[in-house]
């Protein structure tokens, strides 16, 4: 039997499964379930929870000592970089006839959004990330008339004043 998904961490969950498993009514419970606000201000949570990968860094500024006596550079300022977020899932609709649509345009409405997206996932915040800016997706071949993969490549996004008020 082939995988239903290559981000899948489990190789042995398979189309015919999950098909009977969608069919069946059964809830499925999720981890760490996760939703995307869409423009209208409606949230819309992905009905199979997908793979939340989390890259951070700092940010540091490093000046050369002319002549110093010890080893290495001086660290002047640092602070914490943007959060990189991979966000990896399977789309299946429950007709192994039909291609999950409905879920691609959904996917479409969050991914064409010129601003940032809210999003609501508890490994996000606990990082303290809302809102997400997303960078690039794909949708790569999935095997399967009704299975879509997605992958979408985001940067975490906090909201600015940049206006500095003058008294």
């Amino acid at each position: 039997m082939t995988p239903l998904n290559p981000f899948f961490r489990r190789s042995d969950v398979i189309l015919r499964e999950v098909v009977e498993l969608v069919e069946s009514g059964q809830k499925v419970t999720m981890t760490m379930p996760f939703s995307f606000q869409l423009a209208s201000g409606d949230w819309w949570l992905l009905p199979y929870e997908p793979l939340v990968s989390v890259e951070g860094e700092n940010v540091i500024i490093t000046r050369n000592v002319a002549k110093q006596a010890g080893r290495g550079t001086i660290k002047e300022r640092w602070s914490e970089g943007d959060i990189k977020i991979t966000i990896e899932g399977t789309f299946v609709n429950a007709d192994i006839n039909k291609y999950p649509d409905t879920e691609i345009q959904k996917l479409r409405q969050v991914i064409s959004q010129r601003r940032a997206v809210g999003v609501q996932n508890e490994l996000l915040q606990l990082l303290n990330v809302n809102q997400i800016v997303i960078k690039d997706y794909s949708l790569p071949f999935s095997k399967g008339a009704n299975v879509q993969n997605y992958s979408l490549s985001c940067l975490s996004d906090d909201s600015y004043n940049l206006f500095i008020e003058v008294k």
